[in-house]
């Protein structure tokens, strides 16, 4: 498009007839100066305008009727886009704004020449207006400056929208970052949920969910284990299954809740008799399963046995009801009934279902060998029930003398068998009866026949004479312990002074809280209580200030010793310190010779019992050595007093 310049020259050439020759009148150069470009935005002519404005020349004037006359007809009416003008303000603003450096000269050039004659502006405004002018473009010209737009307002806008942007983006930058810490700490919750699961899941398959013992394949791997060592070093280990008699029952009639109360019970007694190194698991339902490495000689088999039957022996208070339990069992030996898992557990399985034929609350060994030994038990166990009846147990006396003057002050009942073969004490059977369930018969027994004989010493002249009975802690635990003495004494006519009940310290621990119980009714009857074994195990002096005793007996192998042992002799001496603050007796047991006697005389020990005192005799004995000492109270001689200490 021609410049605005050019355009002008050319209409005033043709005005005046000349392009180049002829000069160019001043009002002409001002009119065609003044004539903005469309091209350049709105506030470029402002100056400009203004500047011409400054000079009202004729000239000027001139400039003005040329414009005027130039304007189409019409053009009032194109004041009306004047209103529009922000909307052409786009087009213009690409446009290159024009300096005031190129208009100044332009008018200093104009100002100096001589305003040529003015042609008539109609023929102008026929030719050029509709041609070249458009009213869009020229309604720009006539608008004041004043009454222009201002555009500062635009940049604040754009800041103000920039600022808006900023704030969105920050906005949309935290949501992402919390959405990604959610996201996180999404995958460590699931991560640390898988994890449980998996530990839950190999619980599962390690360990039996009822009563938390071992499953039956983790079971099966240490049966492996122990297997491949076993043969490694030349040793024998035990397979054992132990089936509940009558568990059904227990669930018929109190429900399977409280049958799985019974099973966590029986766990837990089960498991408290095995050492450290054993196993035990849940196979199925109410069947146990039993691993026992290290077996050196087949007799250990019996006592396997004869320990988990002792563990269900005590009642199992469920659901308020006192349970008793009996078990079943079979034992399989390693390398005698197989040399492999699946051969050991059926040979276990077998046997306990033949132990279960017998009628239940027995043993059977599924090797021929094992099976002989298990048989000779069971005869044994049911030899000593028949002793019970038939009357082949005998009570043993042993007497309990003062220190100083050799007066028996008591006698100590000792349970014995007589056997075709001859006389078993109560240590070889003992064990046996505990676990058979005949405790507490023969220990009723024993407390009846001592009552029985006491009474009858005491009727012969012996008025002072005490009876001593040794009561086991399976008696302890029962029920009708008190009421069983009771009506003993009531039966005996035996006062409950004359009676005294020893009890091992390591029984009185097995349950502390029900042996005060207990010994505290028993005191209240009148009778007396001594803690027997004193010293030896797990002994405390606090256990004087515990139970409610009458009087303690110092353990034999604690006397013996402290002839050259000082730490012995130490605890002897602050036990007998102790015990007569609070006013207890002591009994010096397993004293053998004189200067062990004397030794106890220096301690200020009360009494004594064993060899040196006399040892166990029948009852008949006894009362000969009874009568001899009657005499020799009645004859009070040196001699006497010598034979009385020395009870010959």
């Amino acid at each position: 498009m021609p410049s605005s310049k050019s355009f002008w020259r050319s209409f005033l050439s043709l005005l005046t007839g000349d392009v180049r020759g002829e000069d160019a009148s001043p009002t002409t150069s001002a009119a065609a100066l003044s004539e903005p470009d469309v091209s350049a935005p709105p506030a470029a002519d402002a100056p400009q305008a203004a500047a011409v404005e400054d000079k009202p020349t004729e000239g000027a004037l001139a400039d003005a009727a040329i414009a005027t006359a130039a304007a189409p007809a019409d053009a009032p009416a194109a004041e009306a886009p004047v209103a529009e003008a922000p909307v052409a303000e786009a087009p213009v603003a690409e446009a290159p704004v024009a300096t005031p450096a190129e208009v100044a000269p332009a008018e200093v050039t104009t100002a100096g020449e001589t305003p040529p004659e003015v042609a008539p502006p109609d023929v102008a405004a026929a030719e050029v207006a509709p041609a070249e002018v458009a009213p869009a473009e020229v309604a720009p010209a006539e608008v004041a400056p004043a009454e222009t737009p201002p555009l500062e307002p635009l940049p604040a806008a754009a800041s103000a929208a920039q600022g808006s942007r900023e704030v969105q983006l920050e906005e949309e930058v935290r949501l992402l970052r919390e959405g990604l810490r959610e996201a996180q700490e999404a995958l460590a919750t699931e991560r640390a949920n898988t994890a449980r699961l998996e530990r839950e899941i190999h619980a599962l398959a390690d360990q039996d969910t009822l009563t938390g013992l071992a499953s039956a394949r983790r079971f099966g791997d240490r049966l492996t284990v122990a297997i491949v060592h076993a043969q490694r070093h030349k040793h024998k280990l035990a397979v054992v299954q132990l089936g509940l008699d009558g568990f059904k029952r227990v669930n018929e009639k109190l429900g399977s809740s409280h049958g799985d109360d019974l099973l966590r019970s029986v766990a837990l007694a089960l498991e408290s008799t095995l050492r450290q190194g054993d196993t035990i698991a849940r196979a199925t339902g109410d069947v146990f399963t039993i691993l026992l490495p290290g077996i050196k000689r087949d007799e250990d088999v019996t006592v396997i046995a004869d320990k988990l039957r002792l563990a269900l022996r005590s009642p199992f208070s469920i659901g308020g009801h006192d349970l008793l339990v009996t078990a079943s069992l079979g034992i399989a030996l390693f390398p005698d009934d197989g040399p492999d898992t699946e051969t050991l557990l059926h040979g276990a399985t077998v046997a306990m279902k033949r132990a279960k034929e017998k009628g239940g609350d027995s043993w059977d060994v599924h090797a021929p060998r094992s099976r002989a030994l298990a048989a000779e038990r069971q005869a044994t166990e049911t030899q000593l029930r028949r002793a019970l009846v038939q009357g082949e147990l005998e009570l043993y006396w042993q007497p309990i003398v003062e220190c100083e003057t050799g007066t028996i002050v008591s006698v100590e009942s000792l349970l014995r068998w007589r056997r075709a073969h001859g006389v078993e004490k109560a240590a070889d059977f003992v064990s046996l009866a505990d676990v058979a369930g005949l405790a507490v018969p023969l220990g009723q027994w024993a407390l009846r026949a001592a009552c029985v004989q006491g009474r009858k010493w005491q009727d012969a002249g012996h008025k002072d004479l005490a009876v001593a009975v040794n009561i086991s802690q399976r008696q302890l635990a029962h029920a009708a312990l008190v009421k069983l003495v009771r009506r003993v004494l009531d039966e005996t006519g035996l006062a409950p002074s004359s009676l005294e009940l020893e009890v091992r310290e390591s029984e009185l621990m097995r349950n502390p809280d029900l042996a005060i119980e207990r010994l505290a009714e028993l005191r209240r009857l009148g009778l007396r209580i001594v803690l027997d074994d004193f010293g030896t195990g797990e002994s405390r002096l606090a256990h004087l200030y515990r139970y409610p005793l009458d009087a303690i007996k110092i353990d034999g192998a604690v006397v013996g010793a402290a002839a050259t042992n000082r730490d012995q002799e130490a605890v002897i001496s602050a036990a007998i310190a102790l015990a007569r603050t609070r006013r207890l007796k002591v009994v010096a047991a397993g004293v053998e010779s004189e200067a062990q006697r004397v030794s106890l005389v220096r301690w200020q020990c009360d009494r004594m019992q064993g060899s040196l005192c006399g040892p166990p005799a029948t009852a008949a004995e006894t009362e000969r050595l009874l009568l001899r000492q009657r005499q020799a109270a009645n004859e009070p001689t040196e001699s006497t007093q010598q034979a009385r200490r020395r009870l010959l």
